[in-house]
């Protein structure tokens, strides 16, 4: 399962956003849907920027309104959608997951 998780991310990367990924953890029944994205946006308020694409995952700063971002990409989940904004990649090490810095999109305007 990591391993096809791994290539079906990896294949997606390499045709760019043509191809939205689809990742889902083996014990749940949450899906997560991503592609990659170049976009540019302007924080409406303050946000927490999180580990992972989730409201419970590790907060790992903070971006202030009217501070711009781009993100490389984009991910709806159970919980919304979130845009990364740095250091996006996806782990293999015992269970697939897709991590960087994340901030929820509803902080979000287009720049």
């Amino acid at each position: 399962m990591r391993k096809h998780v791994a290539a079906l991310v990896s294949a997606a990367a390499l045709l760019g956003s043509a191809v939205p990924a689809v990742l889902a953890t083996p014990a749940s029944a949450s899906t997560i849907r991503c592609q990659e994205v170049a976009a540019r946006y302007v924080l409406k308020k303050d946000a927490p920027i999180h580990k992972t694409p989730s409201p419970s995952g590790k907060v790992i700063g903070h971006a202030y309104k009217g501070h711009h971002v781009i993100s490389h990409y984009e991910c709806d989940n159970s919980h919304g959608t979130w845009e990364c904004i740095s250091n996006c990649q996806v782990s293999d090490n015992g269970q697939s997951t897709l991590y960087g810095h994340w901030i929820y999109r509803g902080y979000l305007g287009r720049a």
